[in-house]
C-alpha cells in the first residue's frame, strides 16, 4: 500500500487497491490479494495488529471489493458497451462506498470489543469523514489506472471484467512486466517520500477529537499484549526500518535531522521495506494461484471420474 498526504489536513492515507483488483480480476481474486497484502504487511513490518488482522482483511478487502465491486457494477454495466466516462465514474463511486463502508465497520468493531474509549457515534463520523476524503483521493488514482488498462485493450467497454482480445492490444508478458516494474518503483521511490502524517485510523484516535481523551484503553496485559511483543520479537522489519531502530532514524547531522522531519524514511529503509514486500507479496500470490490451479484440476480430474 502507498502512502499518500491528504489535501489541507495533515493526515495521510493509504491507497489500497481494493476497488481496483475487483474491477479488474473479479471480487474473489481481489480479497485473496488484499489478503496477501495485509498477512504480509502484518507479519514483516509489524502493521497492523495480529489479533486485528482479521477485521483489517475484512475492512480493507472483503467490505471493498465486494460493495465496491457491486456499485462498479450497477453503474457502469451495459448490454451495447458504456462510454469512457461512465466507466470512470462508477470506478470512483465505488471507491467512495467501499472504502467509506469498511472504515464505519472500526467503531462498531471497537465498541463490540470493549475498549472503545469515546462516544461511538462520534468516533464514527471522523472515521466516515476522513476516509471520505481517503476514498476522494483513491478514485481518482482508480479511474486513471482504468484509463490505462482501457487505452491497451485489456479493459472491454462492455464489461467490467477485462474484455477480449483488441487491435492493438500489447501482449500480456509486456502487461506483466509493467505492472511488476512499476509496483516495485513505487515501493521504492514513493515510499521514500513518505511524509510523517499518521493516517487515517491513527488520526480518528488522536485526542484532539475527543477533548484530549484516548480513543483506545491500553492494554497493560492479556493476549493483546502477548500478541504484541510476540510481533515486536519476530517482525523482520518492524515499522518498516532495520531491527531495534526508531523509524526514520538518521544521522546526527542538522540538514539530515531537519529533512527527516518532513520524510521519515529517508534513511532508505521504508524503500527497502516497499521492494522487499512487494516481492514477497507477488511471490505469495504466485504460490496461492498454483495452489488454487492445481486444486481446481484435481476437482476437475475427479468429477470426469
Amino acid at each position: 500500500m502507498i502512502h499518500f498526504r491528504l489535501p489541507v489536513l495533515p493526515v495521510s492515507g493509504h491507497l489500497a487497491g481494493a476497488v481496483l483488483l475487483a474491477i479488474v480480476l473479479g471480487p474473489a481474486a481481489a480479497i485473496v490479494t488484499m489478503a496477501a497484502i495485509l498477512i504480509v504487511q502484518c507479519l514483516l513490518f509489524q502493521d497492523g495488529g495480529l489479533l486485528a488482522l482479521g477485521c483489517n482483511i475484512i475492512n480493507m478487502g472483503v467490505v471493498p471489493c465486494l460493495l465496491g465491486g457491486w456499485v462498479y457494477r450497477r453503474i457502469a454495466a451495459a448490454r451495447h458497451g458504456i462510454p469512457a466516462w461512465r466507466q470512470y465514474l462508477a470506478a470512483w463511486a465505488a471507491c467512495m462506498v467501499g472504502i467509506t463502508a469498511g472504515a464505519a465497520l472500526v467503531p462498531v468493531e471497537a465498541w463490540a470489543s470493549g475498549v472503545l474509549q469515546v462516544p461511538p457515534v462520534r468516533f464514527l463520523g471522523v472515521m466516515v469523514g476522513l476516509h471520505l476524503i481517503i476514498a476522494f483521493v483513491e478514485g481518482a488514482i482508480t479511474f486513471t489506472v482504468l484509463a490505462a488498462l482501457r487505452g491497451m485493450g485489456y479493459l472491454s467497454e462492455a464489461a467490467v471484467r477485462p474484455g477480449p482480445a483488441s487491435p492493438g492490444r500489447l501482449p500480456r508478458r509486456v502487461v506483466v512486466a509493467t505492472v511488476v516494474a512499476t509496483a516495485l518503483l513505487l515501493a521504492g521511490v514513493v515510499g521514500w517520500f513518505t511524509g510523517p502524517h499518521a493516517d487515517g485510523l491513527e488520526s480518528a484516535l488522536e485526542g484532539r477529537y475527543y477533548n484530549g481523551t484516548e480513543a483506545l484503553a491500553a492494554t497493560d496485559g492479556g493476549l493483546a499484549a502477548w500478541a504484541d511483543a510476540w510481533q515486536s520479537r519476530w517482525a523482520p522489519m518492524a515499522d518498516y526500518t532495520k531491527r531495534h531502530a526508531p523509524m526514520g532514524a538518521v544521522s546526527a547531522e542538522p540538514n539530515r535531522e531537519e529533512a527527516a522531519a518532513v520524510y521519515p524514511n529517508l534513511d532508505g529503509w521504508g524503500s527497502l521495506a516497499g521492494v522487499i514486500g512487494t516481492g514477497v507479496t507477488l511471490v505469495l500470490l504466485f504460490g496461492i494461484s498454483r495452489l488454487l490451479r492445481r486444486l481446481r484440476r484435481d476437482a476437475s480430474c475427479t468429477t470426469a471420474t
